[in-house]
This record gives structure tokens, sequence and C-alpha cells, in this order.
């Protein structure tokens, strides 16, 4: 199950995808507004997104599980820019 943690004072958040803590590799996804980058195990899953500047809204375009992440983004009252 998904599991979102967002810290106010840097304005980021981290969606956990299962309950996996060590990534094998990190990529970062293109974003005008904020960083995104996705964390991946050892057999190329992703395991989490890291959100950094979330305050201007989030685009999620091209981001694995994509709607799984704008749901869970939107239930807690994120700003979500676009989604395809």
């Amino acid at each position: 199950m998904m599991r979102l943690e967002y810290d106010p004072t840097a304005d980021g958040i981290y969606i956990y995808f299962n309950r996996k803590r060590r990534s094998f590799r990190t990529k970062k996804f293109p974003c005008k507004h904020s960083v995104i980058l996705v964390d991946y195990d050892k057999e190329d899953n992703p395991i989490g997104v890291e959100i950094l500047g979330t305050r201007a809204g989030i685009d999620l375009a091209g981001l694995p599980r994509e709607e799984e992440i704008v749901a869970l983004l939107q239930a807690h009252g994120f700003k979500v820019l676009a989604s395809h």
C-alpha cells in the first residue's frame, strides 16, 4: 500500500510504494515547478518518489504509477498541475 510523508519545512513529499527502503538507483524526472526523484530497487522496480517544491503544484506526467500518485496527492490536498 502506498504511503505519503510530507515535510512542510522542506516542502517535500516522499511516497513509499511498498515497504522496501533500500534503493539501488535514483532517476530524476524533468519538471518545471519542482524536483522529482524516483528510487528503484535492484530489479528496476520503482519503490518510492521524492518531490521537492510542492507549493507551486506538481507535474507528474511520465512517472511510474502516475494515476495512483495523483489520487494519493489529491486525497491529501496537494495541487497536481498536469497528468496524462
